[in-house]
């Protein structure tokens, strides 16, 4: 597409010429070495889910990998993003190369990005490891629609930080995101684009406690179809996905876009509750999910994410630093028919699936969403399809610190899984996922990082299956 290709070439103009301007930050690298031992049907749910597709879910398996770049740190699944600050010219940039051998060596850039921030203000190019959504990451159990569980997706993105309003004193902020991507060419309708846009706001400033609101939109669009040939995917088509329009019977989009809307589309209502004292903050948030009018119109509001954390602020390094409990719900999806004798109904929203865009909401055969809706490379069976997107899950979370040099972290997941209206399961399949997560720095070398997960299944969805995953990582370059 033309005009996405000159809109790409002059962000990566723009990104080239801060560089030019801006003070660089200094390099680091955090190399990585290490394998999966597992047993059972395939490797466990939490040493595959929310990291990146980086593994695949056969055999025992080694991996290696090394990150050059500027945010070394940034590297890991503790990582905790700072407060928005305002930032003088910044310009953060990483290249990742990862291997895994899994009876064949798959050699691949997982990372490759620059990002650079001025003031409140933020532009990106490239695939980068990121989530959206008020959740907690280290112990949730993933976003609602962009959780991390899949390859990062390359994409050019403008946003802000939260910004104050104008004459509010601070305690009215807002922020925002607009981002064009590309999926891959190997799946059911080859090479569709990526449209995410996202605004939050905040109020409370310095009270101790805050509120917010964000709405997230993403729509898959463009692309080749083996059925309907090329997608609609000029100016018309992205003015039509950015509102949420019909297609035009001129533009030969597909009938069902031209019925409904033009891509396939899904969003979140995200709300939270933050409380912030001197030892102790809590975190209470909800995302909401919609397919369609239906969803929008609250016809699905039993289902969502619900998550409350608690977290010690007293103590330096305390036992217990974090504890989460989250709820997940999408059974409801507005009623199990679309379509009752001939009349349209509005129910099986039918997450994550479309009739056109039959791979659905993944990247690389991992889900992009929530990780409890089953990604189909966890699925034997040769369907590329979402086969379980019906789910209850309970999530139980804490981490903290056992020494000076030892980090830790546990989860526990009880989810029920129906499958999906079309195909359910019957009778339903429960599974308990757990893990257990050592990461333990030498003490007169903290540069040099060890790291050991213990995960298991029981149950009927995904077996019983044990797995210990061993890693060893070490940092260098950038001063500390």
């Amino acid at each position: 597409m033309r005009l996405l290709t000159k809109l790409t070439s002059f962000v990566l103009f723009i990104l080239c010429a801060f560089h030019a301007e801006a003070q660089i930050q200094t390099p680091g690298y955090r190399a990585e070495l290490g394998g999966i031992v597992k047993s059972g049907t395939q490797k466990p749910f939490w040493l595959m889910s929310n990291q990146g597709g980086r593994y695949h879910p056969d055999n025992s398996s080694l991996f290696g990998g090394i990150y050059i770049g500027s945010e070394v740190e940034r590297q890991n699944d503790f990582f905790e993003p700072a407060e928005d600050t305002v930032r003088k010219l910044q310009v953060d940039y990483g290249i990742e190369a990862f291997n895994r051998y899994n009876g064949d060596y798959d050699l691949r850039l997982q990372q490759y990005y620059t990002d650079v921030s001025w003031w409140y203000f933020n532009l990106h190019a490239g695939a980068r490891r990121e989530t959206f959504g008020n959740q907690h990451n280290p112990l949730s159990s993933g976003s609602l629609l962009y959780s991390g569980n899949a390859r990062p997706i390359p994409k050019i993105a403008a946003s802000s930080d939260y910004i104050p309003v104008p004459f509010s004193k601070g305690y009215i902020e807002f922020k925002g995101y607009l981002s064009h991507g590309w999926f891959e060419k190997d799946r059911y309708t080859e090479n569709p684009f990526l449209h995410h846009k996202n605004a939050y706001v905040r109020v409370g400033g310095d009270f101790p406690i805050n509120a917010h609101y964000g709405f997230h939109h993403y729509a898959m669009w463009g692309g080749v179809s083996p059925n309907y040939g090329q997608i609609p995917d000029d100016l018309e088509a992205y003015k039509k996905i950015f509102f949420s329009e019909k297609g035009d019977e001129s533009s030969l989009a597909p009938e069902g876009d031209i019925i409904n809307a033009l891509g396939d589309h899904i969003g979140s209502r995200n709300f939270g509750l933050d409380y912030k004292g001197e030892d102790i903050s809590l975190h209470l948030y909800w995302q909401t999910i919609f397919e369609d009018n239906s969803g929008k119109a609250w016809r699905n509001i039993r289902d969502g994410l619900w998550g409350v954390v608690y977290e010690n602020r007293q103590k330096h390094k305390p036992i217990v630093k974090s504890a989460l409990y989250e709820f997940l719900r999408t059974t409801d999806q507005s009623g199990k028919y679309h379509d009752i004798d001939g009349e349209n109904v509005g129910g099986n929203d039918n997450y994550f699936n479309n009739y056109l865009y039959k791979s659905g909401w993944t990247f690389d055969s991992y889900t992009i969403g929530t990780p409890m809706i089953t990604s189909p490379i966890m699925n034997n069976k040769e369907n590329i399809r979402m086969f379980n997107n019906k789910v209850i899950a309970h999530q139980l979370g804490v981490k903290g610190w056992l020494l000076n040099n030892l980090h830790y972290r546990a989860l526990m997941t009880y989810s029920i899984n129906y499958g999906t209206n079309s195909s359910p399961f019957e009778p339903a399949k429960k599974e308990y996922s757990v893990l257990t997560e050592f990461n333990y720095k030498l003490p007169e070398q903290p540069d040099w990082q060890f790291k050991m997960k213990v995960a298991a299944d029981f149950g009927d969805m995904y077996g019983k299956n044990f797995g210990v995953f061993f890693g060893v990582t070490k940092k260098g370059w950038k001063s500390r």
